[in-house]
């Protein structure tokens, strides 16, 4: 009967038979297929935003001249914004122009909240924040908070409304843009009174 003795080396091993004679056999070491790292799950499909409530906010899309509320709206007026629908659809780009300073915001419909969200940021390092949805007029109503003007870098409790004026709700020719602030005792004051004004020369 055959004893086995092993070596140091693990792939060589010595076989001494019954009748005294050594023999080495080289044993090869098995080979170990590695295991792919694990690939993440890929959806059959990505999210879009094709549901109605992402379209509660194309009515402001397009170029506008910006006038005072109440003012005579063929009035020059060196206030301008460009609104934009970007991203497949998802999200609604602001840019804003004056004299005096430059913004923009980014406008998307939070769909694992229910609510639209806007940020906005400009020239003067303001940072504003809203989160909104629409009201059963279709009007699209907004609560946040965006800085004081006083130098303490305080912050405030605004309500912004964005009016469709119509006549056409898809396409109005007038958008109203009206933002307020909570005072401390309670009450809303008008921060501002705007009118968008869609130019003629664009779509």
């Amino acid at each position: 009967m055959a004893h086995l003795s092993s070596l140091r080396a693990p792939a060589l091993v010595l076989l001494v038979t019954a009748g005294g004679w050594v023999v080495a056999a080289a044993v090869l070491p098995v080979q170990e297929t590695p295991t792919p790292p694990a690939q993440p799950a890929v959806p059959a499909s990505l999210p879009t935003c094709a549901a109605p409530e992402h379209r509660q906010f194309d009515f402001w899309v397009g170029e506008w001249d910006v006038r005072p509320t109440g003012g005579a709206a063929s009035a020059p007026t060196p206030l301008g914004n460009v609104v934009r629908l970007e991203d497949s659809g998802c999200v609604v780009t602001e840019h804003w122009t004056t004299p005096r300073m430059t913004g923009r915001s980014l406008n998307i419909y939070d769909r694992t909240r229910g609510q639209w969200h806007q940020t906005w940021v400009d020239s003067t390092g303001g940072l504003h924040e809203y989160w909104g949805a629409a009201d059963a007029s279709g009007n699209l109503v907004f609560r946040g908070s965006t800085p004081t003007d006083a130098a303490d870098n305080a912050r405030q409790v605004v309500r912004l409304t964005f009016f469709n004026l119509g006549p056409d709700r898809a396409r109005p020719e007038q958008v109203r843009q009206f933002s307020e602030v909570l005072g401390a005792d309670g009450q809303w004051t008008t921060n501002y009174d705007l009118t968008y004004y869609r130019r003629r020369s664009t779509p």
